[in-house]
Parts: structure tokens; sequence; C-alpha cells
């Protein structure tokens, strides 16, 4: 067996200031608000929690619902690292949340960034060419033409601007997050399912070495013949 040893996080006696990566975007797309509740008892959601292998198409309505329960920024809060801390659903190792959502939509050659305080998809501009392998290889390894697929993104300078040996704690909230958007999923009635691939190496090519990685894969879907 090999095991990576990431080390053992550490919060710095000095953080290192970081300016987060500046976008390059286009079109925006406004998410519908969830305003209203779910009903699902929690314990039956845990109990029903399963990844699923087939997709229909999942709205506007569905899909907003989803980051907005899962993913939207509820509060932030000063910090002395280069940018604000943040209170989202899923735990993160000090309020940073590095992990970006970026969704590619069937029909829609476009990939899109979530972002979490104003509550939209922004589009990124020169991703469709970038991150084509990667749609080809989720592809292969589960294809899903309905699906919405979901490339869980880091930063991962935002966490090690706080942290001596953080790279663990990254994949840890790439780890929670998926969580979160996976019982989030259920709770709506909706198909979730995880995959193995990581986005490299086509997402860090998003951005100047070393700036960005990808942590993790997703298909998002309706329940079939719903």
């Amino acid at each position: 067996m090999t095991w990576i040893d990431l080390g053992d996080p550490l919060p710095r006696p000095i953080p290192e200031r970081y300016d987060p990566l500046e976008w390059e975007v286009g079109e925006i797309c406004p998410l519908p608000s969830f305003l209203g509740t779910l009903d699902r008892p929690f314990s039956e959601v845990l109990d029903a929690r399963v990844s699923h292998r087939e997709f229909g198409f999942v709205d506007d309505h569905q899909l907003g619902a989803l980051l907005w329960l899962a993913c939207r920024t509820r509060g932030v809060g000063a910090s002395d690292l280069g940018f604000d801390l943040e209170h989202r659903a899923s735990p993160s190792a000090g309020a940073i949340h590095p992990i970006h959502i970026v969704v590619k939509r069937p029909g829609d050659d476009r990939w899109w960034l979530y972002e979490p305080r104003a509550h939209q998809l922004v589009e990124l501009r020169q991703a469709t060419g970038k991150l084509a392998g990667l749609h080809e290889l989720s592809l292969q390894v589960l294809k899903g033409d309905e699906a919405t697929r979901i490339l869980f993104l880091a930063e991962p300078a935002k966490t090690l601007g706080k942290y001596q040996d953080g790279c663990s704690l990254v994949w840890r909230d790439a780890g929670a997050l998926l969580a979160v958007m996976a019982l989030t999923a259920t709770a709506q009635g909706l198909n979730f399912c995880p995959l193995g691939i990581t986005g490299e190496p086509w997402a860090s090519a998003l951005a100047d070495q070393g700036k960005l990685a990808g942590v993790g894969l997703a298909l998002l879907g309706s329940a079939a013949g719903a």
C-alpha cells in the first residue's frame, strides 16, 4: 500500500496574505432563491442517501435550490488573509472555503462558476476548450447525457496562507462540501453521484500554474422518470 503523508496542518504564526484569483467571465445567469422548506425529515434523508446513475434534466429552480441551500454564503467576516471569511452550510477549515463550484449543463458547451454571495452563475471564458478533455473523460466514467456536471475546483493558496501543511484541509473541505450537496440533493428528490476523477490535469489549466486544482466531480439530475 502507498500512503501519501500530507503532513499535520498547523496555523502559521503569521498568516501569509493572498489575493484571490480574478476570473475572466462572460454572461451572468441569476438563479432563483429557495425561500420555502424541505418537508422530508432529516433522518429519512440520511437513510435515503444513495448514489444514482440515471439522470433527468434539472431546471433552474432545482439547481438554484440546491446551490442556495448547500453552497451560498450566509455571512462574511473580516480577516488578515487578504479576503473575507465566510459562513456557509458546509464546514471549512478556518471558514476559508477554498472550493469553487463549476457546473456544465446538458446541451450547453459552456462551464459556469457559481458565485455564492450573489447566488448566480457566471460564464467562465475559455473554459469550454480547456475543460473539453475533462468532459470527455467524465462521459467515459458515467455518460449521463442529461446530467449537470459539477466540478469541485480548489484555490489552495487561500487555505495555505493560514495553515502550514494545509493540503489535507483542502481535500477535507472538498469532501465536506460533496457530502452536504449529496444530502441536499436527496432532500430535494434529485439524483446525485460523485465520480472518482479529480478533474486534473484540465482543471488547473483554468489559471496560472499552481493557483487551481481539481478536487472532484459529481453528476446531478432529476430522478429517473420524474
